[in-house]
């Protein structure tokens, strides 16, 4: 058993985050939040998007994910999806195809976090790019509360073409606050989605935050329907203004 307080544990995080040397470069309206526990055997029908837009600009976008996932083992969730985008004068497209893997490495309320590794693999079919993030995703539960923190490297796997800027690493991060009320079908929280740049050069980049209200129904023989939305403000220069965004999961054994 892999504990994060192990001397270890910490240093195989460490090392795989320093062994990219480098999160995403831009946090789009279909982004999520990755969360470290694996239902194994479960399967995952799941739909996110939104859209964003700068105030008095012409240079918004429309972006959904449509993806299908699977509790391979008992610490391992693998999903493949696709991503559609729209930005204004064009219609959408499927941009980008992932592979995305969550590796649960402790086990659910045994430590005093609770941690996993999310990695995905990238194609897009546009620009015919490769990619590759990587990173730490961590919870932690207080009485009601649930905090999260993902923290993910993003690198390009292809060689700069003629004219290109060279291949750096970024790091982007997502936070997440929900409180767990009564009403499992209804609950208030928080999100914020950000980008520090380059590593070694970590700066705010890109950072929206707001209010998310989250929710869940089970609907019997193992089904049930997950669902968030958040309505998020841009807090720096270079973030839309106004972001837009949801998610749908229906999972089932």
């Amino acid at each position: 058993m892999l504990r994060l307080s192990h001397p270890r544990g910490i240093a195989l995080v460490a090392g795989l985050l320093t062994a990219l040397s480098v999160a995403v470069a831009h946090a789009g309206p279909a982004r999520t939040l990755y969360t470290p526990i694996v239902s194994y055997r479960e399967w995952e029908l799941e739909l996110r998007g939104g859209s964003q837009d700068w105030a008095q600009r012409d240079n918004g976008e429309q972006a959904a994910v449509a993806a299908v996932g699977y509790g391979i083992a008992p610490r391992w969730f693998t999903e493949v999806a696709a991503e559609y985008s729209r930005v204004p004068g064009e219609a959408a497209r499927v941009e980008e195809m992932e592979w995305e893997n969550v590796i649960q490495l402790t086990e659910h309320g045994r430590h005093w976090m609770d941690a996993g590794l999310f990695a995905e693999y990238a194609y897009n079919r546009l620009q015919r790019t490769h990619k590759l993030v990587l990173g730490p995703m961590l919870q932690k539960e207080l009485g009601r509360s649930q905090f999260n923190l993902n923290l993910l490297l993003e690198r390009r796997l292809d060689r700069p073409r003629p004219g290109e800027s060279p291949r750096v690493t970024q790091l982007s991060y997502a936070l997440q606050w929900r409180w767990h009320g009564a009403r499992p079908w209804l609950s208030p929280g928080l999100q914020g989605f950000g980008s520090l740049g380059r590593a070694g050069q970590l700066h705010s980049e890109r950072f929206n935050l707001g209010p998310a209200l989250f929710g869940e129904s089970a609907l019997g023989d193992g089904r049930k329907l997950k669902y968030n939305g958040a309505l998020l403000a841009g807090l720096t220069r270079a973030t839309p203004d106004v972001t837009v965004r949801f998610e749908l999961e229906y999972e089932f054994f």
